[in-house]
């Protein structure tokens, strides 16, 4: 086969599990307000503001503002002023938000529980083996991009 041939094969196979409900559900973890509150779920014990939030999901920090109000509407946060600076806000997952994400993960994991399943041992580690070639591969090519 060609590489022209398997590329766009690759392509059109990645598209495929792109628009698959499972992915778009994982997808939602990897961006947006999940991923605001996935972070601070990981990172419960730690004191967050909105500066480290910016660089840790490597999202503008106007971004992060507009997250974090809208999570504060829907009572998934809250926000105070961070105890060693007054001029820093410090942002918490309420109960809400955690359950609100647990809720999120089961459904992934539902569907990677199914993954796993058809797939067996050996064929589950062998897609972990090329996934992460992949990543090393791709990770490589960017800089002669």
């Amino acid at each position: 086969m060609k590489e022209i041939e398997l590329r766009n094969r690759l392509i059109g196979s990645l598209a495929g599990l792109y628009e698959m409900k499972a992915f778009s559900h994982l997808a939602e973890f990897l961006q947006g307000e999940l991923h605001l509150l996935f972070f601070l779920c990981q990172n419960s014990d730690l004191e967050i503001n909105p500066s480290i939030l910016s660089d840790n999901l490597n999202v503008s920090r106007p971004r992060i503002t507009a997250a974090l109000s809208t999570l504060r509407k829907k009572g998934y946060v809250t926000m105070k002023m961070a105890e060693d600076d007054r001029r820093r806000m410090s942002v918490m997952i309420t109960p809400e938000g955690k359950s609100f994400v647990k809720e999120k993960q089961g459904n992934i994991e539902r569907y990677f529980d199914i993954l796993v399943e058809g797939l067996g041992e050996a064929n589950g580690l062998e897609l972990i083996r090329l996934i992460e070639l992949s990543i090393g591969t791709m990770n490589k090519g960017e800089n002669r991009l």
